[in-house]
C-alpha cells in the first residue's frame, strides 16, 4: 500500500473512531438522562404511596360531612401549597442538614411556630444513619407521623354530656373580631340539625350591634335567644338564660361574650365572674369554654391561647376564617404547646360553613395531593 493511500486510510479510521466516540458519548448522556428520569419517577411513586397512608387509616373521603371533604372544598389553595412544598423537598437525591434547615423555614412560613417546626425536623432526623439520608422517603414518613403525633395531643375524648336537670353549657370567648357571634350561629344550627334544643345567651352587652346581629341570626334559623338591653351586666344575662334553660329543659346553652384583648385583666376577671354564676346555678357541673381563634392571625394566636387558658382553663379551640388567606399551621403549634383540642373549623359567611375537627383528616389533607 502506498504511503498516500495509507495516510488516507488512517485518516478515515480516525474520523470513524471520532464519530463512534461522539455517538457513544451521546448515548451515555441519554442513558444518564433516562436513569435520572426513572429515579425521579421512582421517588414520585414512593411519595405517592406515602400519601396514601390514609388508606391504612380508613379515611372515607366520600363522606361529605368529613373534615377532609370540607378542606378540599373550602381550603384547597393552602392545602395544595403545603403539599407541594413538602413533596418538592423529598424529590432530591438525598437529604442533608442544609435542605432540612430550609424545610424548617418553610414550615415556619405556614404559621407553625419556630419551636414546633424545630421539633418536627429534629424528630425526623433523630437516630438516622448516613444511609438513611440517601432515602428521602424515610424522613418523609417520619415527618408525616410526627406531625400527626402532635395533632393527637389535642384529640378530645369528651362528648356532649346531657342530664335531665342541667343543659350542656358552652361559653364562647375570644378577642375582638375573632368571629364569636357568627360562630355561635353556626354552632347553634349544627346542634339544632342534630335535634338538640338550643338556647343562646347574648352576653356581649358592650355592643348593641352584637345583640342585634345575634338576634337576626337566631330568628332566621328559629333558634331561641335570651338578651337584655345594651350596657346590661353580662352576668345577669347569663343568670337569666341559665334559669330559662333549666326550667324549659333546653339541651344546650351557648353563651356569647364581648370580645376583649387578652391583656386586659379586668375584662378577663369579668369572664371569671360569668363562670362563677354558671357554677352556682348548675351545682358546679363541668362546662366547656371554647376560644375562637382567627386562623389568619398566625403566631399571635399562641399568646391569645396562653392568656385565656391561664385565666379560664380553655377546653376547646374553634378556628375561624379558615379560608384561602389563612395558612393553617397554627393548629400544630396550639396542639403542641397547649394540648387543647381543636373542636371545630369555620369559614365563610354561610351558616353551614362549620365542620367538626378531625386530626387524621387534617393531616391527610396536607400530605395528599388530591
Amino acid at each position: 500500500m502506498s504511503k498516500n493511500k495509507k495516510n488516507i486510510f488512517t485518516s478515515l479510521l480516525d474520523k470513524l473512531n471520532f464519530f463512534n466516540k461522539k455517538n457513544s458519548s451521546t448515548d451515555s448522556k441519554n442513558i444518564i438522562k433516562k436513569k435520572k428520569k426513572l429515579d425521579r419517577k421512582k421517588k414520585e411513586n414512593i411519595l405517592s404511596k406515602n400519601n396514601n397512608i390514609s388508606a391504612n387509616l380508613k379515611i372515607k373521603e366520600e363522606d361529605k360531612n368529613s373534615l377532609l371533604f370540607f378542606l378540599k372544598n373550602k381550603f384547597n389553595t393552602m392545602r395544595q401549597n403545603f403539599f407541594l412544598v413538602i413533596k418538592n423537598f423529598f424529590l432530591k437525591d438525598k437529604i442533608n442538614k442544609k435542605i432540612l434547615k430550609k424545610l424548617e423555614e418553610k414550615l415556619i412560613s405556614f404559621d407553625i411556630s419556630i419551636k414546633t417546626s424545630k421539633k418536627i425536623i429534629d424528630y425526623s432526623v433523630n437516630s438516622l444513619s448516613k444511609k438513611d439520608f440517601k432515602n428521602p422517603s424515610i424522613i418523609y414518613k417520619k415527618i408525616f407521623f410526627y406531625m400527626n403525633k402532635i395533632l393527637q395531643k389535642s384529640i378530645s375524648l369528651s362528648k356532649l354530656s346531657f342530664n335531665s336537670k342541667f343543659p350542656y353549657i358552652i361559653l364562647i370567648v375570644g378577642v375582638n373580631g375573632s368571629g364569636k357571634t357568627t360562630t355561635i350561629s353556626k354552632l347553634s344550627k349544627l346542634y339544632k340539625d342534630q335535634n338538640k334544643k338550643v338556647l343562646v345567651a347574648a352576653a356581649d352587652t358592650f355592643r348593641a350591634a352584637a345583640i342585634d346581629q345575634l338576634s337576626i341570626l337566631c330568628q332566621d334559623n328559629n333558634i331561641s335567644m335570651i338578651s337584655k338591653k345594651y350596657g346590661s351586666d353580662p352576668s345577669s344575662v347569663v343568670y337569666e338564660a341559665l334559669q330559662t334553660a333549666i326550667s324549659k329543659k333546653f339541651d344546650i346553652l351557648i353563651i356569647d361574650t364581648a370580645g376583649r384583648f387578652h391583656t386586659k385583666i379586668n375584662l378577663m376577671n369579668e369572664l371569671k365572674k360569668i363562670v362563677s354564676v354558671i357554677h352556682k346555678l348548675n351545682n358546679n357541673q363541668l362546662i366547656d369554654i371554647f376560644l375562637t381563634i382567627d386562623a389568619c392571625t398566625g403566631q399571635n394566636s399562641l399568646e391569645q391561647t396562653k392568656f385565656f387558658n391561664k385565666f379560664l382553663k380553655i377546653t376547646g379551640i374553634i378556628l375561624t376564617k379558615f379560608d384561602s388567606t389563612s395558612k393553617g399551621g397554627i393548629i400544630f403549634s396550639i396542639a403542641d404547646e397547649f394540648s387543647i383540642p381543636v373542636k371545630y373549623i369555620t369559614t365563610g359567611e354561610s351558616i353551614k360553613d362549620i365542620c367538626v375537627f378531625n386530626n387524621l383528616d387534617f393531616i391527610n389533607s396536607i400530605f395528599k395531593s388530591k
